[in-house]
C-alpha cells in the first residue's frame, strides 16, 4: 500500500487528514473548534484579503499575514490557521513544534487563544511523511494561493458533486488538474496522497515520479512528458502493485532496494597516471598540501563523458613500478574540452577531454602505504580492468565497494619535514593558520581564555631564546632613527653607514620590518640620519625644513656619523635601553611574546591597523607627511621573518569595530587558504599578496600568524558584525559555567554572615534562566562575575555595581523587568534589592486638575542595606516554583 513509509509512522497523520476531509472539506466544519469555518464565504474573504493583497519584503510569514488579515473577521483568520495546518501537515522536514506554533500564532490573530491540546496538533499527527524541501517553504504563499483557489472551486460545486469527487481518487485528480495554478506546485501531489493514500504515492515532486517510471518501466522522457499527472500516478500505482506481488513485501520507493534503482548513488571512476607520459611536477608539493589538510584540484584526462560533479574517483599509477591506486578524491566538474596536456600537441592545436578532480588523499608509493596492483587483482572478482589504456573508466560496483574498504584501512600519510627540498615545500609544511572568534555573554571568560590558555603558546623565556630573536623582540616597536641611534651609541658614537648596516641592532630591526635583504636598507639608514641631523651641520645638505626632531646626528668629514645636538637630553631613555641590550637576554627574566593584542572600538581605523599617512611637525613648526605602518602590518612583517615560530594576533571586542574600515582589502588576505609565504629572497612562493594603497608595497598575511578574537554577544553593536568576517572565522561559543564558581571553599557556597550559606551557582543559574526567558540566551551573565566572590560583602558589591547595571542595560532601564529577574516583585521590603515607592501626583503637582496616575519610583539599595535573604530568595523562589 502507498500508506507504507520506511521512515515514518503514517497512521496518525492519515487519521488527521481523514478528520479534515470529513469535517472540513465535506461539512464546512473546523478542526479545532465547533464552528463552521471552511465555508465559501470565508474562503472568498481570504481571497480578497490574502490572494489579492500581496505584501513584498523580508518580514516574517506570520507578520505579513497579520498585516493582510488586519481587518478580517475572526472566522476568516481562524480558517487561515487551519489552512496552514493542512499546508504543513505532509512536510517531514518541518518540526511538529514549528508547525504547531505557527498555527497557534495565526489563530491568535483572531483574538482567541488556541490550546496546544486541540485535536490534530499532537506530535504524531504533525510528524509528516515526506520532505518538501526549501522550495516549498520559500514559495509557501504560492501554495496557499492555489489551496484557496482550489477550495473555492470545490465549495462552489453542489454538495452531491462534492461527495462524488471526494470518493473517486481519479475523478478528483482529473478535476484538480483543471484548477489554475501558478507554476509547478507540490500541493496537488500532497492533497492526492492525504485524501487517497491507497492510490497515490507520498511523493510531492513530479521529477521523482518520472524518474521511477523511467527506471522501472523503461518509459522515455518524451513519453513521460506526454502523460498527464493522473496518468503518471496511475502508472505508479500499477508499478507498485506489480512489485508488491512479485516480491511479497510492501514497497517504499525511497527505501532500499528500490531507491538505488531510480536514484543511483554517485559513480566511481578510475583515473590513470603514467609517469612516463606526463611528469607530475607538483606531485610532492600536492602530496604535502593534502597531508596538511588542504585539498588540491587539477584538470585530468578522461575518456568518458559520464563523470559528474560529486562522483568519487581513484587514481591508478600505471606504466612503471610501483603500480597501484595512489590517490582518491571527488569529481569537481563535468567533462570539458581544453588544450592538450602535452604542450607540443597543444601548440599544434590539439585538444583533450578533461575533468577537474579534487584530490583528498595522495600517496607516494615509495614511502606511503597504498593499494598495490597485486592487491587489486587478488581482491576483485567482477573483471574490473585496473590497467586501462586511457583515463576515466567507471569502476564496477563490487570493485568500488572493495577498494573503498581497503582504502579506509590505509594509515594516514605522514610527511617528514626533512624532505622539504624547496621554499614552496617549506611553506606547505607550515601549519595551517587559525582564525577563531570566541563569543558569548559577558563574564564567560573569553579574555581569560586568551590570556591563560592561548597566549602562553606564543611565548618563551627570554634568557633561553637566541640573541637575534631577543633583539627583534626588543626592537620591534622602535622607530628607525631609534634603532640607528642605539647602534651608533653601541659603536661608541662614531661610525660609518656601512658599520651601521651590519650592526646587530640594525639587522634585527630590518628583520622585524620584513626587509632583511632589501636593497633599500642603505637609503633607509641615510634617510633616518639626515632627517634627524642637527640644523647647524655643514656636511649634510638635506633641506632644513624637512628635518624633524629629535636632532641628534651629524656627519664628520670622511663619512663618520656622530651623536650630538639633543642627544644628551633626548637620548637618556635610549641610553638606558642600550645598557639593557648590552646585557643580553641572559639577564632578562621576562618572556619573549610572539603575540600582539589590540582592542577594536568605533574610531579604530585602517590607518591604525594597516598603514596610513601621518603628519609630522618640523623644526620650524611646519607639517610634513609620511607613511607609517600600522600595528597589524608591522606585526605581520615580524612574523614573516621568523618562519619556524608561530605568531598570534589577539583582537578584543572585534564586533565593536567597523570591520570593513579596519581591514580594508586585507579581509581577503586573512583567509586561511590565502595566507602568503616567501623564500629567502622575498619572492612569493605561496598564497596571495596585494598592493597597499598608501605605501604602494606588496603585502601578504603570513601563514604562521594565527588570529584570535573575542566577541561579546550582549553588546548591541553585534548587529554591525560584518558578514564577510563571519565567513572567514571559526566561531567557538563560551557560555556561562556555574560549576566553575568556587565560592569560599570550592563548592560554590559562601557564608551568609549569620551561620548559613549562600549558593552562588544556584544564584547565577536562576538569574540566567529568567534572562533566557525574558530576553535571549546571549544576554545572560558569565560565571566570571562570581569567581572572586568569597563573602557576603563582595557578593553585595557585585550585585549592586555589576549585575544590576548590566540588567539596566539589557532591559533599557525597564525596572519592572529587572525586579522580576531578581524576584523582588511580591517579596517583603527587607528582601528586595530594588525598592519601588509610589510617586503621588497630587503631592507633586498640588492644585493640578489633571487626573494623573501614580507612578513607581525605583531605588537600588546600597550594598550594606542588602540582606543575605534578599539574595537567597532569588534562587530559592525558583526552587519553590519548581
Amino acid at each position: 500500500m502507498s500508506r507504507y513509509s520506511h521512515q515514518h509512522e503514517t497512521k496518525y497523520l492519515l487519521a488527521a487528514a481523514q478528520r479534515w476531509k470529513e469535517t472540513c472539506l465535506l461539512q464546512d466544519g473546523s478542526l479545532f473548534s465547533d464552528k463552521q469555518l471552511w465555508t465559501l464565504d470565508n474562503l472568498e474573504e481570504l481571497d480578497r484579503r490574502f490572494t489579492q493583497n500581496p505584501i513584498e519584503g523580508g518580514d516574517s510569514y506570520v507578520h505579513k499575514l497579520s498585516l493582510q488579515l488586519a481587518d478580517s473577521s475572526p472566522a476568516a483568520i481562524q480558517l487561515m490557521a487551519e489552512l496552514n495546518w493542512l499546508l504543513l501537515l505532509f512536510s517531514s522536514n518541518i518540526k511538529p513544534d514549528t508547525k504547531r506554533r505557527m498555527v497557534m500564532e495565526i489563530w491568535e490573530l483572531s483574538g482567541e487563544a488556541l490550546p496546544e491540546s486541540a485535536p490534530c496538533l499532537d506530535d504524531p499527527s504533525l510528524a509528516g511523511v515526506g520532505s518538501t524541501g526549501t522550495g516549498f517553504n520559500t514559495h509557501r504563499w504560492r501554495e496557499l494561493v492555489f489551496l484557496i483557489d482550489l477550495l473555492r472551486a470545490f465549495k462552489s460545486m453542489p454538495a452531491d458533486q462534492q461527495q462524488r469527487q471526494a470518493q473517486d481518487p481519479w475523478a478528483f485528480a482529473d478535476w484538480m488538474a483543471t484548477v489554475r495554478r501558478d507554476g509547478i506546485r507540490q500541493l496537488p501531489h500532497i492533497l492526492n496522497y492525504l485524501l487517497f493514500p491507497d492510490s497515490f504515492e507520498y511523493i510531492s515532486v513530479s521529477l521523482d515520479k518520472e524518474k521511477i517510471l523511467e527506471s522501472f518501466e523503461g518509459l522515455s522522457k518524451h513519453r513521460l512528458r506526454q502523460l498527464s499527472e493522473p496518468e503518471v500516478d496511475q502508472a505508479l500505482l500499477a508499478l507498485r502493485q506489480r512489485l508488491e506481488q512479485e516480491h511479497g513485501t510492501e514497497v517504499d520507493f525511497y527505501d532500499t532496494p528500490w531507491l538505488e534503482q531510480w536514484r543511483p548513488s554517485p559513480g566511481t571512476w578510475l583515473m590513470a597516471w603514467n609517469p612516463k607520459h606526463w611528469p607530475w611536477k607538483s606531485y610532492q608539493d600536492d602530496r604535502m598540501k593534502i597531508a596538511g589538510g588542504e585539498n588540491v584540484t587539477l584538470p585530468w584526462r578522461t575518456a568518458s563523458t559520464q563523470p559528474r560533479e560529486g562522483d568519487t574517483f581513484y587514481l591508478v599509477r600505471v606504466g612503471q613500478e610501483p603500480r597501484g591506486l595512489i590517490a582518491r578524491g571527488n569529481i569537481a566538474s563535468a567533462p570539458y574540452d581544453d588544450d592538450h596536456y602535452d604542450t607540443e600537441r597543444a601548440a599544434n592545436g590539439e585538444t583533450a577531454r578533461l575533468v577537474d578532480i579534487t584530490l583528498t588523499d595522495l600517496r607516494d608509493p615509495d614511502v606511503d602505504a597504498y593499494i598495490s596492483m597485486a592487491d587489486l587483482l587478488a581482491g576483485t572478482t567482477d573483471g574490473q580492468n585496473w590497467s586501462p589504456q586511457g583515463s576515466g573508466i567507471e569502476i564496477k560496483s563490487l570493485s568500488a565497494k572493495l577498494i573503498g574498504k581497503l582504502w579506509e584501512k590505509l594509515p594516514p600519510v605522514k610527511v617528514s619535514t626533512d624532505r622539504a627540498e624547496s621554499p614552496k615545500q617549506q611553506a606547505i609544511q607550515i601549519a595551517r593558520p587559525v582564525n577563531t572568534i570566541f563569543y558569548g555573554p559577558p563574564g564567560t571568560g573569553k579574555t581569560y581564555h586568551l590570556q591563560k590558555h592561548l597566549m602562553p603558546r606564543y611565548e618563551s623565556e627570554a634568557k633561553k631564546a637566541p640573541t637575534g630573536e631577543w633583539l627583534e623582540e626588543q626592537l620591534a616597536n622602535t622607530a628607525w632613527w631609534e634603532a640607528i641611534a642605539l647602534a651608533l651609541a653601541d659603536l661608541g658614537g662614531n661610525a660609518t653607514v656601512n658599520d651601521l648596516l651590519i650592526h646587530p641592532y640594525f639587522k634585527a630591526k630590518a628583520r622585524v620590518q620584513g626587509r632583511p635583504n632589501s636593497p633599500n636598507l642603505r637609503a633607509t639608514c641615510w634617510g633616518a640620519l639626515q632627517i634627524h641631523t642637527v640644523l647647524e651641520s655643514t656636511t649634510v645638505n638635506y633641506a632644513q625644513e624637512k628635518r624633524q626632531p629629535p636632532l641628534i646626528f651629524d656627519k664628520q668629514p670622511g663619512g663618520h656619523w656622530v651623536l650630538t645636538g639633543d642627544w644628551e637630553e633626548t637620548g637618556e631613555g635610549l641610553r638606558a635601553r642600550l645598557a639593557q641590550l648590552r646585557q643580553g637576554p641572559a639577564s632578562d627574566d621576562a618572556r619573549i611574546r610572539r603575540h600582539l593584542t589590540v582592542t577594536f572600538h568605533q574610531s579604530y581605523s585602517y590607518e591604525d591597523f594597516v598603514e596610513g599617512i601621518r603628519p609630522q611637525t618640523t623644526e620650524d613648526g611646519g607639517i610634513s607627511y609620511e607613511v607609517r605602518d600600522g600595528l597589524f602590518k608591522a606585526f605581520c612583517q615580524r612574523a614573516s621573518q621568523d618562519p619556524h615560530q608561530r605568531y598570534a594576533l589577539f583582537i578584543d571586542e572585534i564586533n565593536r569595530g567597523n570591520i570593513s574600515r579596519i581591514f580594508g582589502e586585507l579581509i581577503t588576505l586573512i583567509e586561511t587558504d590565502k595566507r602568503a609565504w616567501w623564500d629567502e629572497d622575498g619572492q612569493l612562493v605561496g598564497g596571495f599578496e596585494l598592493v597597499l594603497p598608501y605605501s604602494g608595497e606588496r603585502f601578504g598575511v603570513p601563514k604562521n600568524l594565527d588570529i584570535y578574537a573575542t566577541m561579546n554577544t550582549a553588546d548591541r553593536s553585534i548587529a554591525l558584525m560584518d558578514a564577510a568576517l563571519r565567513r572567514r572565522f571559526h566561531f567557538q561559543e563560551l557560555m556561562p559555567e556555574p560549576k566553575l564558581i568556587p565560592g569560599s571553599q570550592g563548592d560554590g557556597y559562601i557564608p551568609d554572615g549569620e551561620g548559613g550559606l549562600l549558593n552562588l551557582r544556584a544564584l547565577l543559574e536562576a538569574i540566567n534562566l529568567r534572562l533566557r526567558y525574558l530576553l535571549h540566551r546571549d544576554q545572560t551573565f558569565g560565571h566570571a562575575y562570581f569567581t572572586e566572590v568569597k563573602d557576603l560583602e563582595a557578593l553585595r558589591r557585585v550585585m549592586v555595581y555589576d549585575i544590576i547595571p548590566m540588567l539596566a542595560e539589557y532591559f533599557y532601564d525597564d525596572w519592572r523587568q529587572i525586579r522580576r529577574v531578581l524576584a523582588d516583585e511580591g517579596a517583603d521590603g527587607e528582601q528586595q534589592l530594588i525598592i519601588a515607592e509610589p510617586l503621588d501626583p497630587a503631592r507633586l503637582f498640588p492644585g493640578s486638575d489633571d487626573l494623573l496616575p501614580e507612578r513607581p519610583d525605583y531605588r537600588v539599595k546600597s550594598p550594606d542595606e542588602i540582606s543575605a535573604d534578599a539574595i537567597r530568595k532569588i534562587y530559592e523562589s525558583l526552587e519553590g516554583e519548581a
